[in-house]
């Protein structure tokens, strides 16, 4: 159950087994729950402030640097295709030490390059400089991991699209603000170059200061530190107290500190290691190879729009845009992210409620389907910028809404290698946003990457099909 309104201070419901909410209260912001929802989202959603900060800004870059279409699209690929080493990577150290340990390291660390990019000079430092800042491409896996501890089966594909959905607006917001901050420095007399290299100081601030937040104000999962996930309900009860600053005032709450002061002396769990076996371990599963090219279908067309949308809308001379009105157009596609990869998973959990796992299947293959075709249609539609921004808004849903379904999908592939599973599913993802943009390369300018686009993604849903999730398929012929 997801609550809008209910009451800050009330209490979520939660799962004895294993204490995991069955239910989200947006304006709550308490530890342990709530405080690892909003800030998963938060960081996400800063991450992309850095990661996407130089596309809205390469109509000045361009300018300045005098890059080539070839070398402004390289940057985009390269941006994109380092995500896929660092998700790999991120999967198993969310496994070790949990997800905002690994969250506040990737967002400190992305800060770095994001402020060295205002010193580039050179279109190979440009290329190398965001190289590096895809590891902000990383944080999707442990955003999507962190709800996934907290929450439970009946909830979590919900929890997982929300937050996704919400962090990946941060493209659109990205899109929008960094061009108004650019085009206002410049306005108040800032040359062009001063302009975009001091508009990029923003999200390498904001990406330093809430990965410094992530570290001390919010708990890995509803034991509180990754290292005592498995205590006891009761050892649980007296962190979730001690979290939020309050102290038992009833008989039973006096109870769970008593025990749990008993049990001080058991010893922290063991920790699973995690390492070349588990990839091939998790590899070997069919549903997680599906899964990976499904997600290149869906977030990975999302990389790749987001890097050449404002440029297309820009040099498309039919619309005549200057750079402002072609980024505002452009942050359309990122700012649907408010609903729309969020709907993906409501409608996965619904269909799983109604007809179990074969629900999200079904969900998951209409969604992909119109996502393909609506992709399709879009370079039909550029005699008019009208109608051009309604299909773009409706692949955009489409394709958002189709990362809500596959991670509604991926938490019941194997519990185990949750995170291992979680970052190869994401850098599918970022494999298929450099391919894709490397479409966009080869034809600059060109509708023709999303006729291309379309049709792959339209053949990729019946993939959909072939999935086997906890031992059933979308399609089931039973033998007489």
């Amino acid at each position: 159950m997801i609550k809008l309104f209910d009451k800050p201070s009330k209490e979520l419901s939660v799962n004895p087994d294993d204490q995991k909410a069955t239910e989200i209260n947006l304006i709550q912001g308490k530890r342990p729950y709530m405080r690892a929802f909003h800030f998963s989202w938060l960081s996400f959603n800063i991450a992309f402030t850095g990661w996407f900060a130089i596309a809205p800004l390469l109509p000045y870059i361009k300018e300045y640097l005098k890059l080539t279409p070839e070398q402004a699209e390289d940057g985009n690929i390269v941006n994109v295709a380092s995500a896929v080493f660092f998700r790999f990577l991120v999967g198993p150290l969310c496994d070790r030490f949990g997800p905002k340990r690994v969250m506040a390291l990737l967002l400190i660390l992305g800060s770095i390059p994001v402020g060295l990019s205002a010193l580039v000079r050179t279109p190979v430092g440009l290329i190398v400089v965001r190289f590096f800042i895809g590891i902000l491409g990383a944080t999707f896996v442990p955003c999507q991991f962190w709800t996934t501890q907290m929450f439970g089966k009946n909830i979590v594909g919900s929890a997982n699209a929300i937050v996704g959905g919400w962090g990946n607006m941060g493209a659109g917001i990205t899109t929008i603000f960094l061009a108004l901050i650019a085009a206002g420095f410049n306005s108040a007399g800032l040359s062009s170059s001063l302009s975009w290299r001091v508009s990029l100081v923003i999200p390498a601030v904001l990406c330093f200061t809430v990965g410094l937040c992530d570290y001390f104000f919010t708990d890995d999962c509803p034991q509180g530190d990754w290292l005592k996930r498995d205590l006891s309900p009761k050892q649980t009860a007296e962190i979730h107290i001690a979290n939020n600053e309050k102290k038992p005032n009833t008989d039973d709450a006096n109870k769970v500190v008593t025990d749990t002061d008993s049990e001080k002396n058991v010893p922290a769990p063991t920790v699973p290691k995690r390492d070349l076996k588990t990839f091939l371990l998790a590899l070997k599963d069919p549903n997680v190879i599906l899964l990976m090219i499904m997600y290149s279908c869906c977030f990975g067309v999302e990389l790749a729009v987001d890097g050449a949308l404002t440029l297309f809308f820009y040099e498309h001379k039919k619309f005549n845009l200057s750079k402002k009105d072609a980024g505002l157009i452009a942050s359309l596609f990122g700012l649907m992210n408010l609903f729309s990869r969020a709907t993906g998973g409501f409608l996965s959990d619904f269909a799983n409620e109604k007809m179990g796992i074969r629900g999200r299947l079904l969900v998951q293959f209409i969604i992909f389907f119109l996502e393909g075709l609506f992709l399709f249609i879009f370079p039909y539609t550029l005699n008019s910028l009208a109608e051009a921004i309604v299909i773009l808004i409706l692949f955009s849903y489409f394709t958002q809404a189709g990362c809500g379904t596959s991670f509604g999908i991926v938490p019941f592939v194997n519990p185990e290698l949750m995170g291992v599973i979680s970052g190869l599913v994401g850098g599918g993802g970022s494999i298929g946003g450099a391919v894709f943009a490397a479409v966009f390369k080869k034809f600059p300018a060109s509708s023709t990457p999303f006729t291309i686009l379309g049709i792959v993604v339209m053949v990729v849903s019946f993939t959909s099909f072939l999935l086997k999730i906890e031992g059933r398929r979308l399609l089931e012929f039973r033998k007489k």
